[in-house]
């Protein structure tokens, strides 16, 4: 499979995107509907939603040629599918429905140009959804059990006493967010997308770990170095992973940094505006759906319009995917909130 995709197939893809999009979705309501599948019962109208959020992430790999980081993120979207009950079927499907639209619709070279890739992917998709075991196993670091068993029964106070007597074992309190909070939300994230845990326990944990955040910086000291700069950070437009954005400021402001957190939902140019009231020197922003990719951009160039010194940070499965892109455009793609703290030492006088 090559890396990249001619301009002219990109550029039709884009512009046909509606029709295409619509034929996908008829072709899959009518798989649903008609052929009385089950297994594609279970996963309802996720698999539509699913199907939008697939043909964005073609638009972007297409344009920004980031074929190599598609076969990555099928991966995720096969361990999702299958963790819901439908093994391979549905994805299949989704795969399958859109190269149908793809060469249905299209003029050919260009068509079979944008067919290749998922085809190829569809080819594989049996050996990829055989390893899904063994990926998830190798995929999370391993957690404090006991501090799980308290999150996802939603006991803050429990879960409390936990971190307060860890802290008391460690060389720095950063490392409490790095060591033994992240690796946390990480594998509840992970057993959620695996449907290992009920929806009410994702809530409650996802509540318990809102809380623990809010509360790890009055239970630390006073940072020994501590810097004027003003950090920002913020989510990607339509990005809704806030507890990263959370955990993220509490480890900055143990780290002795003023830190202003906007959270998720908003829109690029309200990302600017912040960036200029505060006269801000560094942006963090995590970006984890590669699909959203162009908003991702769309935030830099604003940014960038309103100030010309304040540093761009990103972090997240996306960022890593689109690193070259997003250095291209004048940010920096941080691996994880030691290099991100790292980044932005760099670009602060004052740090």
């Amino acid at each position: 499979m090559t890396d990249t995709v001619s301009h002219s197939a990109s550029h039709l893809f884009s512009s046909e995107f509606g029709n295409l999009l619509a034929l996908v979705l008829k072709r899959m309501e009518l798989e649903w509907h008609y052929h009385q599948r089950p297994d594609l019962e279970r996963v309802d109208q996720q698999l539509l939603q699913y199907a939008i959020e697939f043909g964005q992430l073609l638009n972007v790999v297409y344009r920004y040629e980031l074929l190599s980081a598609l076969r990555e993120e099928c991966k995720w979207y096969a361990a999702i599918f299958n963790a819901r009950g439908s093994s391979h079927d549905a994805f299949a499907l989704l795969l399958e429905s859109w190269i149908m639209a793809i060469q249905g619709l299209l003029k050919p070279p260009e068509c079979n140009e944008l067919a290749r890739p998922i085809q190829s992917i569809r080819d594989d998709l049996e050996r990829v959804t055989e390893q899904l075991p063994t990926m998830r196993k190798a995929s999370i670091e391993t957690s404090k059990p006991a501090l799980l068993k308290k999150l996802i029964c939603g006991d803050v106070r429990g879960a409390h006493e936990i971190i307060s007597g860890i802290a008391s074992e460690l060389v720095s309190p950063d490392r409490l967010i790095v060591e033994v909070m992240l690796p946390a939300m990480a594998e509840i994230g992970q057993r959620w997308e695996s449907n290992d845990l009920e929806i009410f326990q994702e809530h409650l944990a996802t509540e318990a770990i809102r809380s623990l955040l809010a509360g790890l910086t009055a239970m630390m000291e006073e940072p020994p170095q501590k810097t004027n700069a003003v950090a920002l950070i913020s989510c990607v437009p339509g990005d809704q992973h806030e507890l990263i954005p959370l955990a993220l400021a509490s480890y900055l402001t143990i780290r002795g940094w003023s830190v202003k957190n906007l959270g998720v939902g908003l829109p690029a140019d309200q990302i600017a505006r912040a960036v200029a009231a505060f006269e801000s020197k560094v942006l963090f922003l995590t970006f984890t759906i590669l699909s959203r990719l162009e908003d991702a951009l769309d935030v830099i160039a604003k940014v960038h319009g309103e100030s010309e010194h304040c540093r761009i940070i990103l972090g997240g499965r996306g960022a890593a995917s689109a690193k070259a892109v997003l250095e291209s455009r004048g940010a920096l793609v941080a691996l994880d909130f030691d290099d991100g703290f790292r980044l932005a030492r760099e670009g602060s006088v004052d740090a």
